[in-house]
């Protein structure tokens, strides 16, 4: 969390309300986990009640903290810069738009495929352009996901509409 320096210098307080987004969003994510498996047997939900835990505790803290900072009147509860049209803010929404149209075509694209794509989207959108480095990074991570994930532990990822073809393949 730092401030620019033309902030200080014109004596201005800083906007820290983005600050708070990650930290929201990570809540929400970690109260779904632990609500929607809380029928599971312990074993099943441990490690993840574990980080579950850890990661509320230290969101709580950076509220806390965040919290304090606009109390005293040394910040604001403001986006800043979030809401700016600047590149980088640009490709953070392409990259939200991404991962939403993944998350959504995961059941027919399935994990492989679907992750294979969205990679290369995603990286593309974050100034890659070689076609090798974009295609051998996707591959990679998409095998190495699919091999131990889905073929070794035996995962229910989603296959989607390709899964006949893994299978007929060996895969």
């Amino acid at each position: 969390m730092t401030t620019s320096s033309s902030e200080t210098e014109r004596g201005e307080r800083p906007a820290l309300g983005a600050y708070f987004i990650i930290p929201a969003l990570a809540c929400a994510l970690t109260i779904y986990f632990l609500v929607s498996t809380i029928g599971l047997v312990w074993e099943a939900r441990s490690t993840g009640t574990f980080i579950g835990v850890v990661l509320l505790a230290l969101c709580i803290a950076q509220f806390v903290r965040l919290g304090t900072k606009i109390a005293r009147g040394e910040a604001t509860l403001g986006l800043g810069e979030l809401v700016d049209n600047t590149l980088f803010n640009r490709q953070r929404l392409w990259l939200l738009a991404l991962m939403t149209a993944f998350i959504l075509l995961l059941p027919v694209l399935g994990t492989t495929v679907g992750l294979f794509l969205v990679m290369i989207a995603m990286m593309w959108v974050t100034g890659v352009r070689s076609w090798l480095v974009l295609i051998l990074v996707a591959a990679g991570a998409c095998l190495f996901v699919h091999g131990l994930l889905i073929y070794a532990l035996g995962s229910q990822l989603p296959q989607g509409l390709f899964k006949p073809l893994f299978t007929s393949m060996g895969i």
